[in-house]
């Protein structure tokens, strides 16, 4: 059997409900400012971020409340991520980038630095394609290679490699492993096979002599290096990294 209600716990209840509904009240205006928080800051990092990659990125500042890291006059982690990013004159990308230990130099003009940063771009095959398609690469193919190739050759990409076909079937395929080579990507040709046949040690080191297929990349948003660029299925993945740079809400 339940024991009756004392006087001292029905007057607790009322002193709790007006407790709750008070710090309610007072939970209003914290949400506001960190949403405002949000929508300030978030801005000024998309607008410095699509100055250097032409569209309009996503921002993301994780799951601590901003106000909280504001206070100590920094971002701990800032993601922010876009499709059909322009870096260089590279073709279209899709990239991802994670900024660490955001300082705010400034809340009015919303001005900072940013400590270090990575960027992860994936560029699919049709850019591959595009980027293959220079005097020095696709071009200076020998004569019989290119025939079959064409100038646009069918493109897939595999972990580790990249296979370069003609408009129908495999008469010929050419391939290609990419890497990072300093400032930049370059694919080294690591197999040729001609109606099924594999090219002998000696034709293969000849095409390799013949051809030159690498893009430099030398202007790269927020001061950015090359890390890596390796294959992988359906995609070009290339890894940047850099630290130092800054950024405001104009970019």
């Amino acid at each position: 059997m339940a024991e009756p209600e004392t006087g001292s716990t029905l007057l607790l209840v009322p002193i709790l409900r007006r407790l709750l509904l008070l710090a309610a009240f007072l939970a209003i205006p914290l949400i506001a400012a960190e949403l405002i928080a949000r929508k300030l800051i978030g801005d000024a990092v998309a607008h410095a971020v699509q100055a250097r990659i032409g569209v309009a990125p996503k921002v993301g500042f994780g799951s601590t409340p901003l106000l909280v890291q504001i206070v100590h006059g920094r971002l701990s982690t800032v993601t922010v991520s876009a499709a059909g990013a322009r870096i260089d004159g590279l073709p279209p990308l899709a990239l991802s980038a994670t900024l660490r230990d955001v300082h705010l130099r400034s809340l009015t003009s919303l001005q900072g630095a940013i400590g270090s940063l990575s960027i992860d771009a994936k560029l699919p095959a049709a850019g591959v394609r595009d980027l293959l398609a220079t005097p020095a690469c696709v071009d200076s193919l020998p004569r019989d290679v290119l025939a079959a190739l064409t100038r646009s050759p069918r493109v897939d990409l595999f972990p580790g490699r990249i296979d370069l076909l003609g408009p129908r079937g495999r008469a010929v395929e050419l391939r290609l492993r990419p890497y990072a080579a300093g400032a930049s990507v370059r694919f080294a040709v690591i197999g040729l096979d001609q109606a099924g046949v594999a090219a002998s040690a000696t034709e293969l080191a000849a095409v390799r002599e013949g051809t030159h297929c690498s893009r430099a990349l030398g202007a790269l948003p927020f001061g950015v290096s090359l890390v890596s660029a390796s294959a992988d299925a359906g995609a070009l993945e290339l890894s940047f990294a850099g630290s130092g740079a800054s950024f405001s809400a104009l970019g």
